[in-house]
């Protein structure tokens, strides 16, 4: 079993704070855990949030508190070569999980050439340098069936970049329970081959029920993706949650 979705970002980069994750994992009969975290944790990464910090007062208010925390990616790879290091039970990997702005895919490139991370996570947090996920009153007044569709289009443009081993938590749109008036079968068909086809792996995400609708899953396992689970877990005590469940439905 494999949560490749887990973010240190409460604690201080020190190996102290890394094994009580190790630990937690080791509790839960992990294989492998991934620690990782958002891009915008990294100063090295804040040039590809440029147009989203400018979109609205909102956002720049909060990359500006993002901004007071952040590290360089020099010290979370110096952290990582400190636990590579080590022996564990529980083999652990490092990633990073990073926000895809279309127009900034060459820099994310750049950033991520050196094949340091065992994982590279792409999501969606951002349609057009919006943030649809933060507050549901930020849907107020827009088109529901055009948000679904431009953020399916950049999903498949994610899958297409090459830089992404998985994309994470592939149905994120639904997070405040609002749908199109049309029917995504077609639309999750055509995203499940185009991952199958890039050797991406599409995320079982279990902070949200099992990870993906019903209707999803079914078109993926029809496809034959390859998944991921991951737990995003935000705390030491949210480490495996889920997985065990999900990867008994992935494998049945």
């Amino acid at each position: 079993m494999r949560d490749l979705h887990i973010h240190i970002e409460r604690g201080p980069y020190t190996v102290e704070w890394i094994e009580q994750f190790i630990n937690k994992a080791e509790k839960e009969g992990l294989d492998e855990i991934c620690l990782l975290e958002h891009s915008i944790r990294f100063t090295d990464f804040h040039s590809t949030f440029k147009e989203a910090r400018e979109y609205n007062l909102y956002q720049k208010r909060w990359f500006e508190g993002k901004e007071k925390s952040a590290h360089t990616l020099d010290e979370f790879k110096a952290l990582a070569e400190k636990i590579r290091d080590r022996d564990y039970p529980v083999k652990v990997s490092f990633g990073l999980e990073i926000c895809y702005f279309e127009q900034h895919i060459d820099e994310i490139k750049q950033l991520t050439s050196d094949g340091f991370f065992d994982y590279i996570l792409g999501s969606v947090h951002w349609i057009d340098n919006w943030t649809f996920n933060q507050r549901k009153y930020q849907w107020l007044g827009r088109d529901i069936n055009e948000i679904y569709k431009r953020y399916f289009e950049m999903q498949n443009t994610l899958v297409e970049s090459g830089v992404f081993d998985i994309i994470a938590h592939p149905d994120l749109i639904t997070c405040h329970s609002l749908y199109p008036t049309y029917n995504l079968e077609d639309t999750y068909k055509l995203l499940c081959e185009n991952i199958k086809a890039n050797n991406v792996m599409l995320e079982m995400n279990t902070s949200k029920s099992l990870g993906i609708n019903e209707q999803f899953f079914n078109i993926a396992k029809e496809v034959g993706v390859n998944f991921s689970t991951g737990s995003d877990a935000h705390r030491v005590e949210d480490v495996g949650r889920g997985i065990k469940d999900v990867t008994r439905l992935i494998n049945s």
